[in-house]
């Protein structure tokens, strides 16, 4: 009797400590390397005294981030308790964890986070309170509110990429800026046309309120512009890019120009998905099953860092 009670007990203690980790969505903590974007672009990323002040960033960044979940989960708890995946997947509404607990669990973070945003008096603070007040706002205001819902989800990049820039004291050109708030809006569009997609409208209704409003044809004219605006902001940070006095490449010998023919096919590959295979697209972190994204993302990835870590000035390819 003992011995079952002692098994009971390790089995509800490896249950809480999943459903924290759940609660605090670590899963979705990759989200945060967008933090990587200054020192990469900067011309820093094999400057390796920078990376313990990146991954102390990155960490603050992911406990900002489940400060955020948390305080989703608890809003949505009595819906999510209806909802037929959501009810066993979120530790609140399965019940394994009470919401006094994650609202103890909130406030510890808050003052964690607060102790560190005291103690750098920064820029770097002031990119984490925005980017909890862009979540706040979000969870407690525009998650209701079609369109709105998907700007403020996207421009908490924004705060994530500064954030990594300010850190280690460089820029990034506005241009590149922009781009990563039009590449997370373009994932967000295509995750809730492939949420209609697979759950239908009725089904999609329970699942957010913003899909009464949402339908597939309106959502695929706006996936248009969004991409649309992407490839042609990518373009002009390609071509004005090594313009910009902090730029690192060479004006004379501009190979990032060379990259915009695979990031079309990336944008044209991911819109394909969204249609064909709509649970990828409703996750961002499963693109890489999709062989032909895999591939021409790491292709991609190479080739930038080539053109930004090579020396290729003797390679006139401009030339050709």
């Amino acid at each position: 009797m003992i011995k079952k009670r002692g098994n009971q007990m390790q089995i509800n203690w490896c249950e809480k400590t999943l459903g924290i980790i759940r609660l605090m969505r670590v899963q979705q903590y990759y989200k945060n390397l967008i933090i990587l974007v200054g020192i990469f672009f900067a011309g820093e990323l094999f400057n390796f005294s920078l990376y313990p002040r990146i991954f102390f960033g990155f960490l603050i960044l992911c406990l900002t981030s489940s400060i955020i979940y948390i305080l989703n989960d608890i809003r949505d708890k009595e819906a999510d308790t209806f909802h037929p995946e959501k009810k066993k997947s979120r530790p609140l509404a399965s019940g394994i964890l009470s919401v006094k607990f994650a609202w103890i669990l909130v406030i510890l973070l808050i003052l964690f986070i607060g102790y560190i945003a005291i103690l750098f008096a920064d820029v770097f603070s002031l990119m984490l309170g925005l980017m909890l007040a862009n979540g706040l706002l979000y969870n407690y205001f525009l998650k209701d509110i079609a369109f709105a819902d998907i700007i403020s989800l996207s421009t908490i990049y924004i705060w994530r990429a500064l954030a990594g820039c300010v850190l280690i004291d460089v820029t990034i050109s506005p241009w590149l800026t922009i781009a990563v708030f039009l590449t997370a809006l373009f994932l967000a569009t295509g995750k809730r046309i492939a949420d209609l997609s697979l759950m239908g409208k009725k089904s999609a209704n329970n699942h957010k309120k913003t899909y009464n409003e949402y339908s597939a044809d309106l959502l695929d004219k706006f996936l248009i512009i969004i991409a649309t605006s992407l490839f042609v902001v990518y373009t002009l940070y390609c071509v004005l890019g090594p313009t910009e006095s902090d730029s690192i490449l060479d004006l004379k010998n501009n190979l990032l120009i060379y990259s915009t023919p695979i990031a079309l096919f990336l944008i044209f590959r991911f819109i394909y998905i969204i249609k064909f295979k709509p649970e990828i697209a409703r996750k961002a972190h499963k693109l890489i099953h999709d062989k032909e994204m895999l591939i021409a993302g790491i292709f991609f990835g190479l080739l930038i860092l080539s053109i930004f870590y090579l020396n290729l000035d003797g390679v006139n390819f401009l030339k050709f």
